[in-house]
C-alpha cells in the first residue's frame, strides 16, 4: 500500500520535520525499529508483533514546485494476508490523512 502527494514545501523542509521526529523518538507507545536512513531522502521503520511485520517507508524528492512525498507500507509475516484484507483500506486512508496533515502543517509554518 502506498500514497504519494505533491507539496509546495521544499524537500529539505520535509526531511527536517521527519528528522526531528526521528530524534524525538516518534511515538513512545509504539515499539519500532528504524531500519534504514538515507539522509535527506528516505527512512524506513519496522513495527512488529507476534506474526506480522509492518515496514513503513517514508521518502521525499525535490520537484520544481516543491516536493513529492511518498509513504509505503509493506506487510509481511504469517498473518500478512488477513491483516491486508482486514486493515488494508484503513491503512491506505490513514496514509493519505497523514500525508495531507504533514503538508498542511509544513505549509502553515512556511507562511
Amino acid at each position: 500500500m502506498e500514497e504519494m502527494i505533491e507539496a509546495r514545501v521544499p524537500a529539505e523542509l520535509v526531511w527536517d520535520a521527519w528528522e526531528k521526529k526521528l530524534e524525538k523518538g516518534l511515538d513512545k507507545k509504539l515499539r519500532y525499529q528504524v531500519l534504514e536512513v538515507k539522509k535527506g531522502e528516505s527512512f524506513s521503520i519496522l513495527w512488529k508483533t507476534l506474526f506480522v511485520k509492518m515496514i513503513f517507508i517514508h521518502s521525499v524528492k525535490p520537484t520544481e514546485k516543491g516536493s513529492q512525498i511518498h509513504y509505503k507500507v509493506q506487510i509481511k509475516g504469517l498473518f500478512s494476508l488477513p491483516v491486508r484484507w482486514l486493515l488494508g483500506a484503513k491503512i491506505k486512508k490513514n496514509l493519505s490523512f497523514v500525508l495531507k496533515s504533514i503538508v498542511r502543517e509544513l505549509e502553515s509554518k512556511r507562511v
